[in-house]
């Protein structure tokens, strides 16, 4: 894993705090992990259900925009 520094607003810190103290993970990395994670899986799951869907003329101005925003 590679380290990175997050400029959060503390609202964000704080309900970390509250889930990390609730034992619903076990620091806030791995809650900032697993909030990442899913946002990326929805996305993808976004992006295959559109390119079912959309004719691929219009599709691959979609598939790029994508691609700009989620660098792995």
């Amino acid at each position: 894993m590679k380290l990175i520094s997050v400029n959060l607003p503390e609202s964000y810190l704080e309900i970390l705090e509250i889930l990390v103290a609730e034992g619903k993970f076990p620091n806030r990395s791995e809650a900032i992990r697993v909030g990442i994670r899913d946002l990326i899986k929805t996305e993808y799951l976004l992006e295959e259900t559109l390119k079912k869907h959309i004719p691929e003329d219009l599709n691959s101005g979609i598939e790029t925009e994508l691609q700009e925003k989620v660098m792995f």
